[in-house]
């Protein structure tokens, strides 16, 4: 009895195993950084489930921006100088928003995918977005 036990336990290990080891899909992300500045501590790309137009929403803060150091000037916040799409294409740049810590612009009637390089600041960050959609980009600086 113990025999057929073991041969049964064999025969569905071997069955398995096959299973177990094939290779498993990479599931490829939506988007892509390509470079990022040096005090850029934190990139985030997402996309809005609700939005259902061509748009690409950039917000850059400055966590020290807007207020003044213990002695010294009030510093700067981010800004976005220049955005260069070098794939795909958009229409208009909408400010949306612009504080003392920095600003929010959206890319209207974008043109996916879109390969874009930002200058925030005097620093670049290039990011490509292959799906339609609404998406955001979140930035956050320190100095």
């Amino acid at each position: 009895m113990k025999l057929i036990k073991y041969i049964f336990l064999l025969i569905i290990l071997l069955s398995v195993g096959p299973l177990m080891s094939q290779p498993k899909e990479k599931v490829e992300k939506p988007y892509q950084i390509y470079e990022k500045g040096q005090s850029m501590n934190k990139v985030i790309v997402r996309k809005e489930l609700r939005g259902t137009e061509n748009i690409v929403q950039i917000e850059v803060l400055n966590a020290s921006g807007g207020t003044a150091l213990v002695r010294g000037p009030i510093l700067a916040g981010a800004e976005i100088n220049e955005v260069i799409p070098t794939q795909g294409s958009f229409n208009l740049i909408r400010q949306i928003s612009k504080s003392g810590r920095g600003e929010t612009i959206q890319l209207l009637d974008v043109v996916f995918p879109v390969r874009l390089r930002i200058n925030i600041s005097g620093q670049f960050l290039e990011v490509e977005i292959k799906e339609a959609g609404f998406w955001k980009i979140a930035v956050g600086l320190t100095q």
